[in-house]
């Protein structure tokens, strides 16, 4: 077996040398397996690994002794073990009980792999997993999204060694090297849904229809994982383009170049900007991309539809915006750290800033990307934000403050784009606010010795 998931590694590209790994363990045998089996890689690879086990708390003492067991497997492969509670109190209002027990779960491994600075998150799912998942999300009515079931490998950070391996060869490979495992009880309880696929479904379409369901399912969405990843290509470039301009709380779509693509694109590029303003990532169903598709094409000027999460789409001449009608969204707050040299990619402008000193003989005055100020006259330490209550500024050869309120107001900037403007600020005040004033107090003058260059770009670092 332990072959076999080098060979799901390589394939997948799961792991980089030298890399440090959190290892989520139940233990259970499929994560039992997966931390044996990474343990016996971890020296040709040069992998640290770490161990992460959360206690739902939802058995008991059985869930005590999970935790123990988990501990002294760590201990003795000389491993660190890092462990956590559910706060049951927090009980997760609007989501069933397994979503709740699932976030609170990742939650805990994004923790420990932060505190731990570890790279990657190793998943026991296995085979039969990635099978019910399949099976649960076309009753679901799921789309290519739900029927690709578990990615290998997801957001470049969650991986899943197991993934090719099935129950049979897990067990085989625990029996056979006589190590221990932990059996969950509430694998058997029917009340949830995939218990149900797993203990009834599956084995009635084995016996009835196909003996190899499980893998026919499991080699369906590998299959399917690359036509999927063809439409998420033409999405991410869609949204890159020019014709979609991203704003904290709007998105603004250019209709003629929205109804040019394929349905299969347009659709799932509806679904992605509508997951990206939901908390949870999901919570959007076909009869909303049915209801802004009837929008795109049949909509007057003018005409608007509510869709979940507070988001309101409507139509205006050419455009298609989809803005966020909830009161908590209204004034979304960001702030960056900035340092001297360094670039701060501002993710609420697609915007890249990078400061640097320079010499006076180096200005380039006819650059609109460039700012230039008088590093000595500043009050550090920097920040680039968005605007907050009581800023003020000192416009460029004026005497006295001005509020940045009333300096929107005369520029005549609309109310739903101010949020969104850059600015830099020091220890005082604003001393730099983007495509409009540079703060009087940090200009440049003939006594300037140590200059500080701005550039400003609409690319990521």
């Amino acid at each position: 077996m332990i072959t076999k998931v080098n060979q799901t590694i390589e394939k997948y590209n799961l792991l980089e040398r030298g890399e440090r790994v959190v290892v989520a363990l139940s233990g259970g045998p499929d994560s039992t397996a997966l931390l044996i089996v990474l343990t016996s890689v971890a020296k040709d690879l040069d992998l640290s690994l770490i161990v992460a086990h959360f206690n739902h708390g939802l058995r008991g003492t059985e869930s005590d002794e999970d935790e123990k067991f988990s501990r002294d497997l760590s201990s003795r492969l000389g491993l660190i073990f890092c462990a956590g509670t559910m706060d049951r109190k927090n009980s997760g209002k609007g989501v069933s009980p397994e979503d709740f027990y699932r976030r609170e779960r990742y939650d805990f491994l994004n923790k420990v792999a932060a505190d731990q600075h570890a790279q990657k998150i190793a998943l026991g799912h296995n085979l039969q997993d990635q099978a019910q998942t399949v099976l649960l999300n076309i009753l679901r009515g799921s789309g290519l999204e739900g029927l690709r079931g578990f990615l290998p490998k997801r957001d470049g950070k969650f991986i899943r060694p197991l993934i090719e391996i099935s129950r049979r060869e897990i067990i085989s490979f625990l029996n056979e090297a006589g190590i221990v495992y932990r059996q969950d009880t509430s694998n058997e309880n029917r009340r949830y849904l995939r218990n149900q696929v797993r203990t009834e479904l599956i084995p009635y379409l084995k016996e009835k229809f196909n003996p190899k369901i499980e893998e026919n399912l499991a080699q369906m969405a590998a299959i399917l994982r690359t036509e999927d990843e063809f439409i998420r290509q033409h999405v991410a470039e869609a949204l890159d383009s020019s014709f979609i301009q991203r704003h904290p709380n709007r998105i603004v779509l250019k209709i003629d170049y929205i109804n040019k693509m394929p349905e299969a694109i347009r659709w799932r590029l509806f679904k992605t900007i509508l997951e990206e303003s939901s908390p949870a990532k999901n919570g959007f169903f076909f009869i909303h991309l049915k209801s802004l598709d009837n929008l795109l094409k049949n909509g007057e000027s003018g005409k608007r539809i509510a869709l979940p999460m507070g988001i309101e789409a409507r139509r205006e001449y050419d455009n298609l915006i989809l803005e966020s009608k909830k009161a908590g969204l209204a004034r979304l707050k960001y702030e960056y750290a900035v340092k001297i040299p360094g670039a701060v990619y501002v993710q609420e402008r697609n915007s890249t800033v990078r400061t640097e000193l320079t010499s006076r003989e180096n200005i380039d005055f006819n650059s609109k990307n460039n700012v230039y100020l008088d590093l000595d006259k500043i009050q550090q330490p920097m920040a680039i934000r968005n605007r907050r209550d009581g800023d003020w500024f000192q416009p460029l050869g004026m005497q006295g403050k001005q509020k940045i309120k009333n300096l929107f107001i005369d520029h005549k900037i609309p109310h739903g784009q101010r949020n969104e403007i850059m600015l830099l600020v020091d220890r005082l005040s604003v001393i730099w606010i983007e495509n409009m004033h540079l703060n009087d107090r940090v200009k440049m003058t003939p006594e300037t010795k140590n200059v500080l260059k701005l550039e400003i770009t609409n690319s990521s670092i």
